[in-house]
């Protein structure tokens, strides 16, 4: 699945791996003057390929290693020559890729290893200057690219829904939230997700998901001061686990999320 809607001057990618048809686990990149923010994962890469021909590709970034987000580097790479940066953490990484996990083979593919250059502060188009955010959290090497004259955040997988449910084994809920806080001083007024697409209002939108994780955290807290196990506090809050935490080995839960809220109440100013 390969779909483009133009918003302005910024043009959505989605794309999906499909299986019988169904699309697997859907991602967004984003081309804007010459810039293309993410590159897809390896299952899409050809697609990806073929639209970049349609457009002038002058420079490619990365928001993080993860593989649905960096997964076309090396097609475009060896096919277009451009230009390719990463935040400087991901750099080894992307240029010796590790084996991942089935499920995630199978819904992105495995990136091959490619050489890329460390972003620095800014990335500068012929219309357009992007100050580079870190944004550690989802990953530690995780960032955000902002357009403050339009008030664009591009903000890769940073903000993801209002009301979250699933985490990662591997991610720092704690530094996801001060992330957040940091991003909502800019005051974006246009979110680029990665998964949550086009985003207006976005202050308001990433507002409201500090106020949601901050929410649970503290519901989460009340109950495991009543001796609830932290299973059954997943239970109570967000319901039973699905076929998301079955078929990731648990990778992705509902639990990880609560255990997380609740590793490290003080960065969120919950009472112990």
């Amino acid at each position: 699945m390969f779909q483009v809607t133009e918003h302005g001057p910024v043009t959505r990618l989605h794309m999906a791996r499909t299986f019988f048809g169904r699309a697997l686990s859907a991602v967004n990149a984003y081309w804007v003057d010459g810039l293309l923010i993410d590159t897809g994962c390896p299952g899409t890469a050809r697609q990806m390929l073929a639209w970049c021909r349609t457009r002038p590709i002058r420079q490619a970034v990365n928001t993080h290693h993860h593989e649905d987000h960096s997964g076309g580097n090396l097609l475009l790479r060896r096919a277009l020559g451009i230009s390719i940066a990463a935040p400087p953490d991901a750099v080894p990484t992307l240029a010796h890729f590790p084996r991942l996990q089935f499920y995630r083979r199978l819904a992105w593919g495995q990136p091959g290893n490619v050489a890329v250059e460390p972003l620095g502060n800014v990335v500068e188009t012929d219309q357009y200057r992007f100050e580079v955010i870190p944004t550690p959290g989802h990953s530690p090497d995780h960032v955000c690219f902002f357009e403050p004259r339009q008030g664009w955040l591009f903000s890769g997988d940073l903000f993801l829904h209002e009301r979250v449910r699933y985490l990662r084994a591997d991610e720092d809920i704690g530094a996801t939230i001060r992330s957040l806080q940091e991003v909502l001083k800019l005051a974006p007024r246009t979110l680029f997700c990665a998964h949550a697409g086009v985003v207006e209002e976005a202050s308001d939108a990433i507002r409201r998901k500090i106020a949601h994780l901050e929410g649970l955290a503290r519901e989460a807290h009340a109950l495991h001061r009543q001796g609830m196990p932290v299973e059954e506090i997943s239970r109570r809050l967000l319901g039973p686990e699905t076929w998301v935490t079955r078929i990731t080995g648990g990778h992705f839960s509902k639990t990880n999320l609560v255990r997380a809220l609740l590793l490290r109440p003080n960065d969120r100013g919950v009472e112990t």
